[in-house]
């Protein structure tokens, strides 16, 4: 029986990885909006950033558990790069460090995305160094023009210190080295891979829990299971992005979360779309179009 008809974006994905990625990678922009638009702005009661991020990835670890462990719990352990994987994992605790410490230093949030936002342009950089992924020219046109949209719309201040300035783009660089790696350990099983994604981070926080712990009403409780959940979905799908093609080929596609997150608090907030929203969505549209359609003619060129 052919069931591709079902499966319209795997059979899609089969046909034309770079697309397929393109996608996958969308999904994973949208799940991190909403992680971030409507179930971390919904909390009520204030907890430390390190307390959220060890929920987060307690949860992850137990969904985990229970789609894959309980009938083949070495299936997530098993990997052949264990230092790799805890190391990539480490980033995964400096990004939201990073960001907590830029608001510390006195950053407006907009300062910090706007800064992280040169990360898909350090993506492609760092896929070129490290992996030898070959980068079109037009690919580094259409990560520069995301960028400069989200600049744009993020509408940032000057940086209060030199450390708000630095932490931002240590921000951008733990998420880009993230993808990179992420994309080199292709070969290796993907629930090991968002099995150490979560160790690595919840090792590390669980000592620190006892000094920050703030008990969550049912209320938040739920908000953080929900933060867990669809961070594990967003993983999921940053790592089969990152297994269907180079990410020197699919990597501005990132840029989309700067339209979920405007469509995620439009929703949920019911803050009006301005000026300044609907041109840089319209410049990120067109870009992101004229990548997929050139997919194609990527896809018939040396990958390295």
């Amino acid at each position: 029986m052919d069931v591709a008809p079902l499966h319209p974006v795997a059979s899609l994905a089969q046909r034309a990885p770079g697309r397929g990625a393109m996608l996958l990678l969308a999904l994973f922009a949208l799940a991190w909006a909403v992680v971030e638009g409507v179930f971390g702005a919904r909390l009520q009661l204030h907890y430390s950033l390190m307390q959220v991020v060890w929920c987060r990835y307690a949860v992850h670890l137990a969904c985990l558990g229970l789609l894959v462990g309980w009938r083949a719990p070495s299936r997530l352990w098993r990997t052949r790069r264990l230092g790799f994987q805890l190391s990539r994992s480490l980033l995964m605790l400096v990004m939201p460090a990073s960001f907590a410490l830029s608001l510390a230093a006195g950053d407006r949030p907009g300062t910090v995305w706007a800064l992280f936002w040169v990360a898909p342009l350090m993506i492609l950089g760092f896929a070129r160094l490290a992996l030898g992924e070959r980068v079109p020219r037009w690919v580094w046109a259409v990560a520069a023009i995301g960028s400069g949209v989200a600049a744009v719309m993020a509408e940032p201040a000057l940086p209060r210190s030199l450390a708000g300035a630095v932490l931002p783009i240590v921000m951008a660089l733990s998420f880009s080295i993230y993808v990179v790696m992420t994309r080199a350990l292709r070969d290796e099983p993907v629930q090991a891979n968002l099995f150490f994604t979560a160790l690595g981070v919840f090792a590390l926080l669980t000592p620190l829990m006892p000094f920050v712990w703030v008990m969550p009403n049912l209320h938040d409780a739920a908000l953080l299971a929900g933060i867990g959940i669809v961070g594990l979905l967003a993983l999921w799908a940053l790592d089969r992005a990152c297994e269907r093609a180079p990410v020197a080929q699919v990597a501005p596609t990132l840029h989309v979360h700067l339209l979920c997150m405007a469509l995620v608090e439009w929703g949920a907030a019911g803050e009006a779309f301005t000026h300044r929203d609907l041109l840089g969505a319209a410049w990120i549209g067109l870009a992101l179009l004229a990548l997929w359609l050139w997919q194609s003619a990527l896809e018939r060129t040396p990958a390295t």
